[in-house]
This record gives C-alpha cells, structure tokens and sequence, in this order.
C-alpha cells in the first residue's frame, strides 16, 4: 500500500491512513473479486480527494466499485456527516464527468472514468466502509438516500453497500478460517446418478433458497461470475416467480452446485419422493442469476403473496472426482448451448427472405445466425445492425428507446409486436440497408462530436445516440430509404448537419430539463425522453 504521500505529525497518524486505505482496498478485493495489487493500486485516497478513497471499474460485470473508507481505531462510533457529504458530492462530479473537483490521484484513472461514463450497462456499487460498530446515522443517511433516489431512474443504476465492523469481521473470519458453505437441502421427485462420478437431482422449494443469502457472494465462490441483480433475464425470472410462480420450474434451467462432501440423510429411507441432503464446501457454479432472483423476488417489501413455486436443482458431490472436473463443469455449464432471445429471429422465415432479397437486389450480405461470419462494413450488415437502424426509424420514438435500453425486447416474440413492426413483409431490403447506412453515419459523426466535447455534454452525445438517430431519421424523411432513386452518399453532409443541429439542441434541453439526471437513465426512460422531444417540437423544431 503507497503511503509516500502521506506526511503525517505522528507514526500513529500516519498507521491510521494506512489502515484506512487499506481498508479501501481490502473492500475492492473482497466485492469485485481482485487479487490485492490490483485492490491496492485502486485507491485514491488523498488529501484532496473530493470524498473518494478507491474507484475500480469492473468492466466484465460492468460494475464501477466508488469506496470510502474510514479506520476507527477505538472500534466504536461510525462515519461523521461531514465525510458522508464529501463523499456524496465526489460520486455526483464523477458521475457528471466533471474532473475539476477531483483528486490527482483520481484523475489520473480518466480512461477508466470515461470507459465506465460511456457504458450504457455499467452500474455503480458505492461502499461505506469502517471499522466502528455503531451505525450509519440517519443524518449521515440523509444524503445517501437523496443521492439514490435522484440518479435512480426506471432501473437501478446506484446501489448502496454499507461495511461496518461487524460485516467486515465476518469476511475476515470465513477468509481466515476457510469457512465452508454448509447447508441441508430437501429434493422432491429426485434421481440420482452414480457413475461414473455421483449426484442427485431434484425439485427445491423456491423459499427454501432463500435460506441461502445468509451466505452471500461466498455462495458463488466457485463461479464465472455471482448475481449480476437486475438485468434482462433476471427480471424475467422475478416475473416469473411473482406472476406464474408455477411456471418456474418449466420456464428456468436450473441450478447446479458443487460440493466437496455429499451425503443423504436417512429420513424418507429409499423413498424417492422427497429427501435431505447435507451439502458441505457448496458453491453455486451453475444458476448464480435463478439463485439471486428467487432471493430478490422473495424478500421484497411487501412480501410476494404468490403461491409457492419450485426450481431443479443438480448436487453434485466432487469427492471421488479427477483433480479439475470442478473448474471444468463449471466454464462449460456456463458457455455451452447458451440461447439467446435474438436466436429465435432465425426462425422467423421474413429473415430469410431479407437475406435473399437483399443479396439479389443490392448485392449485399445479411447475416442474421449466431456464429455466421459478419460481412465487412461495405458489403453487408448484421441482424443486430438492422434492428436498431428500424426501430430508431420508426415514428413512435418508444421503439428507439427499447433498443437503448433493452433491444432483446425487439426479438422477445418473433409472433408479435414489436418485433412485427420492424421485420414483415413490406419490410423492404432497401429500407433495412438505408436505415443501416444512416445509422452508422449518425454514429460516426457522434464519435467525432466525443472528441470536442466534455463532462456532461460528452455523455449526453454518447448516451443520447438513439435519441440523436430517431431525430435524425425524422429529419430526412421517408424518401433516402425507400426511394431506390436516392443515393445516400450525397446526402452525408445532410446527415452531419443535422447531427451537429440535433445534438446542439437536445444537449441545451437535457440540461434545461434534467439538470441533475444522469445521461445513462435519462436515456432509457421513454416518458422522459418523450417529454423532450415534446419540448423540442414546442420549441419549432
């Protein structure tokens, strides 16, 4: 840990700084699973930090970790307001990507700071961690909760972590004494298989799961990756859980968990319609998302009133297993065969009829399967080109918003809309290849916006890029893409006026009407941008 900074009065001042920047990095390696350099070279702490003592950007999880640390020597007390505050203030320069109020040390992770700022699915896990055991003050809340609640929108984009003594106690005992993840767990209808290495299977009670979260992310030791929270897939199997708890156990794949020792116990002797299983050194290595979905939808506030519902499980016992079939299952039980919601728009047969049309009309290549080769830029596009170029084209802007915030909600019924909107037998190949050469170059001229813009201007061009498109779109009319007469090279300079016009005009009305919201959200949030694109009409545009 680099304390060279730190020119404390005192060798007791100066232990306490690096034990509290320590404690910093120590919470980084614990939440976003780094090995200590790592940990240790994400601290910022300094004297001019505007509140931020570590910042790490998790950028396969699309998790950004925002630390502050205090080290409380005599164990009691917590953070004071004051630090709170700091703290506060320093996520919401950051989050502005308004450096001025940063520290050195801070600024110089800015390409971190502007990769994390530019990705539409990061999210940020700010952390309050100290060694005292009283906690958080309402006062110190205050702020806290008056920052989540104004930069989360429709979804969650902050969440909050607080670490305090007893919490951090618990990491370092099951770190220092190796504790196991030990649990029963009673199969219904199971099955066994006994060679060549055994396990059992089975239905579980989904609030039997539930049971699991005294556990936390150690549950999930073993695996790729822990629970990702709300994403697109685990909001459906909330939904699930809440709507059609029934369906659960038809609808999910499943889980699987590993276990250094697996042992039935002797109720319900060889009866195989239910049975307890003690489950020793258990990690979830298959289903982390099912397992952190059940525990969401059952511990909600209100608690769900729905009936009970059930999920497979698969326990597999690595005892007389070769010496890496557990790092093995586990990468292929999290790669192989994996669906998703676009692949079932290559049953659609209007696909196929694309793809013909367009290589005999215009001599360009259509690739719509997974794992088919993309064509080059200039001889072709992709299923995912398209769906965004069509649906930014179209004149209800919801579907602009939808493939910002969630595309795969394009492709989630092949049979209706809103993906009938966009493919259907009057979708013409010439409509779906201008929409494509218009929208990369709207996007191209945006990037090149990037470069002369800064702080919350810059976001807004790189966020707002759906919103930029749709207006553009709106703009040129209907004829560059479906009259075949019009040659779309002609009209670039068109183009890149009316990006430079449009981008010019939603950055001053963003800013008027959401001073505060993060561009990020604003962006995915239809009634929002609804309302300034409203406000932009009103205004003659």
């Amino acid at each position: 840990m680099d304390v060279s900074d730190i020119h404390a009065a005192s060798v007791d001042d100066k232990e306490v700084h690096f034990l509290s920047r320590s404690l910093a990095a120590f919470s980084i390696a614990e939440l976003a699973k780094v090995d200590d350099r790592l940990a240790a070279e994400s601290v910022v702490d300094e004297q001019d930090d505007d509140g931020i003592d570590a910042f790490y950007f998790d950028r396969e999880e699309h998790i950004c970790y925002v630390i502050q640390s205090k080290w409380v020597k005599s164990g009691n007390g917590s953070i004071d307001v004051g630090s709170v505050l700091k703290f506060s203030q320093g996520v919401t320069h950051l989050l502005s990507g308004n450096d001025t109020f940063l520290g050195p040390k801070l600024r110089k992770k800015t390409s971190e700071i502007q990769d994390v700022l530019a990705d539409s699915r990061a999210t940020f896990v700010l952390v309050i961690c100290y060694t005292g055991q009283q906690p958080l003050s309402a006062e110190a809340m205050k702020p806290l909760d008056e920052l989540l609640a104004e930069l989360n929108d429709e979804e969650e984009l902050v969440s909050l972590r607080v670490l305090r003594q007893k919490e951090l106690h618990r990491v370092v005992a099951q770190h220092a004494l190796g504790e196991s993840v030990d649990f029963s767990i009673m199969l219904h209808e199971y099955g066994v298989v006994r060679e060549p290495y055994r396990s059992y299977y089975g239905q579980v009670d989904a609030a039997d799961i539930v049971l699991w979260s005294r556990f936390g992310d150690h549950l999930y030791d073993k695996n790729i990756r822990g629970f990702k929270g709300s994403t697109d897939v685990n909001d459906g199997i909330v939904s699930t859980i809440k709507n059609n708890p029934e369906n659960l156990l038809y609808f999910n794949n499943g889980i699987t968990i590993l276990c250094s020792q697996l042992d039935k116990q002797p109720l319900g002797g060889k009866s195989r319609t239910s049975g307890v299983f003690d489950c020793k050194g258990a990690s979830v290595v298959n289903g982390a998302q099912t397992v952190g979905s059940i525990i969401a939808a059952l511990t909600t506030t209100p608690p769900v009133s729905a009936p009970p519902s059930r999920v497979m499980v698969r326990l597999i016992s690595l005892q007389d297993c070769p010496q890496n079939f557990g790092v093995d299952l586990t990468r292929a039980a999290n790669t192989q065969n994996r669906i998703e919601k676009r692949d079932f728009a290559a049953l659609d047969e209007q696909q196929g009829r694309l793809r013909t049309d367009l290589l005999l009309s215009l001599q360009k290549e259509y690739v719509y399967r997974t794992g088919d080769k993309p064509p080059s830029p200039d001889s072709g596009c992709t299923l995912d080109e398209a769906t965004v170029a069509l649906a930014c084209a179209q004149t209800d802007v919801s579907f602009a918003m939808t493939s910002k915030r969630e595309v795969s909600k394009l492709y989630e019924d092949i049979k209706q809309a809103p993906y009938t909107i966009l493919f259907n037998s009057s979708t013409t190949p010439l409509r779906l290849w201008r929409s494509v050469e218009v929208m990369r170059a709207v996007d191209v001229y945006l990037k090149q916006a990037h470069l002369s813009l800064e702080g919350k201007s810059r976001l807004i061009a790189i966020h707002g890029n759906r919103v930029v498109l749709y207006l553009v779109f709106r703009q040129l009319g209907a004829t560059i893409l479906n009259e075949s007469i019009v040659d779309v090279a002609p009209e670039m300079a068109k183009i890149r006026d009316a990006v430079a016009n449009t981008l010019g005009k939603l950055v001053t009305k963003a800013t008027e009407m959401f001073p505060t919201a993060y561009p990020s959200n604003l962006f995915k949030n239809i009634t929002k941008c609804k309302a300034l694109i409203n406000a932009l009409d009103g205004d003659g545009w």
